[in-house]
């Protein structure tokens, strides 16, 4: 029945309907399955209270949805509306139009038959056109200088889609608004989820509304006293210093440039959760856990001068001052003797890399193994 409303005047070949209905499916008699579905729809809407009519007809080898009961799809009426908008050169009319579709929008196409491939290639498309006309349709509400209306749609989709940059366009419209503190909180919460959903950093777009609301973050000082008070506000957590990814980054450009006038040295430390085998683990509860437990083992087994950041899913990254190869060992050992106490089945592989070996051209660094592994 879906599958024959959602098709409408167009129908649905045979051929088509079969595929849709059964797949790869083994059938002795595909064409007596098809009839037999079909009357038992037809059972079923009788049972269900409506009245008596064929529903289902065939014409020219395609069925058809045939009954004289009126309805509507919502999924029409946004193809209906978004072909509108196309076709208008009116800028109010197209808009509107843009509007009420995505209003329309609430997610993926049918989600009980997310396993189905028709419902499947429909969701794809349909989503599609919600993004090319929501991205349309902010844009519009930018050029107009909407931000509060800007906001709301861009946070509808944000909603529906976490995972795909919408949160860019509510900073924009916060910002526009004067509402940087508010912008830098949904930074942290979009780079956050970024992290512990997919193991990303954030996009260059998205790092460069951060630099952005940097620059929006404090008012004007009358003396370097008022800066210095703030830069000394006592930190929330003791141990190692963790930070985002972007921060890390322009912390260790910082600390390249002091070594390279004070000869002091410093490592990268990688450590990578992988399942005893030596594959890095996969997304899941399990390394939900383990991630969580490292995280606090490295921070207690560090030093305050130290900093780390979660560079991937399944990785943390550490830079490690005024230290020298052997002493890396011995940092290993100690992340180790604090985390063993909890997973005594999982593994840790480490690899290191001198900062003073890490080409500038490439900035890629070059990193020696130190596979290390918690007892079974």
């Amino acid at each position: 029945m879906q599958i024959l409303l959602q098709a409408g005047e167009k129908g649905v070949t045979r051929a088509k309907l079969l595929s849709d209905l059964f797949g790869n499916e083994e059938m002795s008699n595909p064409a007596n399955s098809l009839r037999a579905t079909v009357f038992r729809l037809r059972r079923l809407l009788a049972a269900a209270g409506l009245p008596e009519d064929e529903y289902v007809t065939i014409r020219g080898g395609s069925y058809y949805w045939t009954s004289g009961i009126p309805y509507e799809l919502d999924a029409h009426r946004f193809e209906t509306l978004l072909d509108k908008a196309g076709k208008e050169n009116d800028p109010e009319k197209k808009k509107s139009y843009i509007e009420e579709a995505c209003e329309l929008y609430r997610g993926e196409f049918l989600p009980q038959l997310g396993a189905e491939g028709w419902a499947v290639v429909l969701n794809v498309y349909y989503k599609n056109l919600f993004s090319n006309a929501m991205r349309t349709l902010c844009q519009i509400l930018k050029d107009e200088k909407d931000y509060q209306k800007l906001y709301h749609c861009a946070e509808k989709a944000a909603i529906i889609y976490p995972l795909e940059d919408w949160q860019i366009w509510q900073m924009d419209s916060l910002i526009a608004m004067d509402r940087q503190d508010e912008a830098m909180v949904l930074y942290e919460t979009t780079t956050e989820l970024l992290y512990k959903e997919l193991g990303l950093t954030p996009s260059d777009q998205m790092k460069e509304r951060f630099r952005q609301l940097e620059v929006y973050q404090h008012d004007k000082a009358d003396h370097v006293n008022e800066i210095q008070e703030g830069l000394n506000q006592r930190e929330k957590d003791d141990g190692a210093f963790f930070c985002s990814y972007l921060s890390f980054v322009e912390g260790y450009r910082y600390v390249r440039r002091v070594i390279e006038r004070s000869g002091q040295s410093a490592y990268l430390l990688l450590c990578t959760m992988t399942d005893g085998k030596g594959v890095p683990l996969e997304k899941g509860e399990r390394l939900g856990k383990v991630a969580e437990e490292l995280e606090q083992a490295i921070r207690n087994s560090l030093r305050r001068g130290d900093m780390f950041t979660r560079y991937s899913d399944n990785q943390f990254l550490m830079l490690l001052l005024g230290i020298r190869q052997e002493d890396c060992a011995i940092v290993v050992e100690r992340i180790n003797g604090y985390f063993e106490k909890a997973s005594r089945k999982n593994y840790l592989k480490y690899s290191t890399a001198p900062i003073s070996e890490i080409r500038e051209a490439d900035d890629c660094a070059h990193f020696h193994n130190m596979d290390s592994m918690w007892g079974e």
